[in-house]
């Protein structure tokens, strides 16, 4: 019998889905983010000893996510290989580096500490699995037409499962969130993410994380990066009143779909 902590359903529909030939013969790699979707999609292939595989931003991460990230080997029974960027450590080398922080295509880090090793570390007959659910089945066609070279797989989506769901699976398990999903955020991804461009997303990380936002004002300041919309206008972060509340939907989600063009 299955654990209380994952739905029958889901892992039933999964499992019939990765019967046969769907996957082929290649190394089936879930690339794990720290965050829920990505942990979930590890769980439901687990049956399949996958590899479970992070891109090192740590430094920029809230320190939480290294206990997450335990508590998902322990309950998936895989171990998560951790892979880096050969030439930066953190964010902020990278937009010293490049003197650009993010734009509409995106932001350097991800390309620099995500995409880069990625591309160093994967095979041509690998399957590839990311953390998107049925809320992103957009993002997902997109994704598939970007890299039609790409094996992809979305357990996910074959268990009906959306992001909410992901959330309910994990308190399931009996596995606390990632601290930042409890601060108000909704992605787990770095603090301080150079392609917000809403007052409240800054704001919140003004109060969560002063010196990540200190450290964003100067650096932003000094590349002449204007990160921050607001009242309908781009300004420095360090321009942007305290009690700023407007939200502006953008998709933050640090994947694969960034491509960080200047």
């Amino acid at each position: 019998m299955e654990s209380d902590d994952i739905r029958s359903t889901d892992l039933l529909a999964v499992r019939r889905a990765t019967q046969g030939s769907l996957f082929g013969d290649g190394r089936l790699i879930v690339w794990f983010s720290c965050g829920a979707a990505s942990a979930c999609a590890l769980k439901l292939v687990a049956h399949m000893n996958p590899l479970a595989v992070y891109c090192d931003v740590s430094k920029n991460e809230h320190a939480d996510n290294v206990r997450f990230r335990a508590d998902v080997e322990q309950w998936t029974g895989i171990a998560v290989t951790i892979i880096k960027s050969e030439l930066y450590s953190t964010v902020e080398e990278v937009f010293e580096a490049r003197k650009y922080m993010s734009g509409p295509g995106g932001a350097p880090c991800t390309v620099e500490m995500k995409k880069v090793p990625r591309l160093t570390f994967q095979r041509a007959d690998d399957i590839h699995i990311f953390g998107m659910t049925t809320d992103e089945k957009r993002r997902i066609a997109r994704f598939e037409s970007d890299n039609f070279d790409l094996n992809l797989a979305w357990p996910l989506v074959v268990a009906g499962m959306s992001k909410s769901a992901c959330h309910e699976m994990i308190a399931r398990a009996g596995i606390p969130s990632p601290v930042k999903y409890g601060q108000g955020y909704e992605n787990n991804n770095c603090e301080g993410c150079v392609k917000a461009t809403s007052p409240h997303y800054w704001n919140l990380v003004r109060r969560t994380a002063p010196e990540v936002f200190a450290r964003r004002c100067e650096q932003s300041r000094r590349l002449g990066a204007r990160l921050v919309r607001y009242r309908g206008e781009r300004i420095f972060l360090d321009e942007l009143p305290a009690d700023a509340k407007e939200r502006i939907a953008e998709d933050l989600s640090c994947g694969p779909q960034c491509k960080g063009e200047a």
